[in-house]
């Protein structure tokens, strides 16, 4: 084979080489964006987010560390058994996506954390009647506040907490669930308000169940 016949033929591998990367991408694109547009009410993350290294402790007072949400999905929610409207409502909410998955294996079905954002206040006891109330399976986990600030802080979940007129005071927060993947990564979230229906729907899309 000539030089010129060499050369040709390298251009044409490279040009083939190139155009089944263009291809390559567009595909993984289209796709992502294809499961994006089929959700109703959750945000992908691509990639998914590792999720920040935790030190609290659940209702029964053992560790609560990263390792629990591994093996499994779940729904993390930041609030606090004071809150009067948003917290009782979105873990209702929660409860009910709970039963519309329960026609799932259980190995699909996740778990609901409630993580406190008033620990002087929310004992890991009265962190767990609270829950409870809302579903037996839940979960609470609670810690020092440096530790929840700075877990807050990385998870992008906003905390305040406001004096109230008379003494005492109450924390204003965000609102959105995070699901985080068996790996233990923050792989989608749902911002408020929470429609049981459509959070189930958009769970079982994602999770492929």
């Amino acid at each position: 084979m000539s030089r010129t016949q060499t050369l040709a033929l390298a251009a044409v591998v490279a040009i083939v080489a190139v155009a089944a990367g263009i291809l390559s991408a567009r595909w993984v694109l289209q796709r992502q964006a294809g499961a994006q547009s089929a959700l109703t009410t959750a945000t992908l993350l691509s990639p998914p987010r590792p999720v920040p290294p935790l030190a609290l402790v659940d209702q029964d007072n053992r560790p609560f560390d990263a390792q629990r949400l591994r093996g499994g999905w779940s729904l993390l929610f930041f609030g606090f058994t004071s809150c009067p409207d948003a917290c009782p409502t979105t873990m209702a909410a929660l409860a009910q996506t709970n039963k519309l998955l329960a026609d799932l294996p259980e190995e699909l079905r996740p778990r609901v954390v409630l993580i406190s954002v008033d620990p002087e206040r929310d004992t890991p006891e009265r962190l767990g009647a609270y829950v409870k109330a809302f579903d037996p399976s839940f979960t609470g986990a609670t810690g020092t506040k440096a530790a929840i600030d700075e877990l807050a802080q990385r998870m992008g979940v906003l905390a305040a907490t406001r004096p109230l007129e008379g003494g005492g005071y109450t924390v204003d927060h965000s609102a959105s669930v995070f699901l985080i993947d068996p790996d233990g990564a923050l792989h989608a979230l749902f911002s408020a308000p929470h429609t049981p229906k459509l959070i189930a729907d958009d769970y079982r899309r994602i999770a492929g169940a």
